[in-house]
């Protein structure tokens, strides 16, 4: 699989209107997980706005593809966690997740996070 998954946080500056990001959003072959989707509309639960909020990210994910943590992406997750841990470079759980989707289906990860800079053999896009 070609194309790029894109990370919450990238998906909320877009959403903000953030111009330096348009480039991405060119793309044809964009995805999220549906981890990121948890993490999006968990914003919107603890935001003032939460069914404004949660129908702006929905909207938005539906224009994407969806890659689904399965059985597939569960040996990454395993590498990457124990990797981590063997190299002492602790991440978020979900972001491993997200990782895990990105390295399962060959696809460029598109992040503001500098952390997934530890995970070996990760394609990523730092925005």
């Amino acid at each position: 699989m070609n194309g790029k998954l894109i990370d919450t946080n990238v998906i909320i500056r877009y959403i903000k209107n953030e111009s330096s990001l348009d480039d991405i959003f060119e793309n044809e072959n964009l995805y999220f997980s549906s981890v990121t989707l948890g993490e999006l509309l968990f914003g919107a639960e603890c935001s003032v706005r939460k069914a404004e909020n949660a129908k702006v990210y929905s909207d938005f994910c539906k224009e994407l593809e969806e890659i689904i943590p399965d059985s597939a992406v569960a040996p990454y997750y395993a590498q990457i966690k124990a990797q981590l841990k063997q190299d002492g470079h602790p991440i978020p759980e979900n972001d491993i997740w997200i990782a895990a989707c990105a390295m399962a289906y060959d696809l460029t990860l598109v992040t503001a996070d500098n952390h997934f800079s530890f995970i070996k053999g990760i394609s990523l896009e730092t925005r």
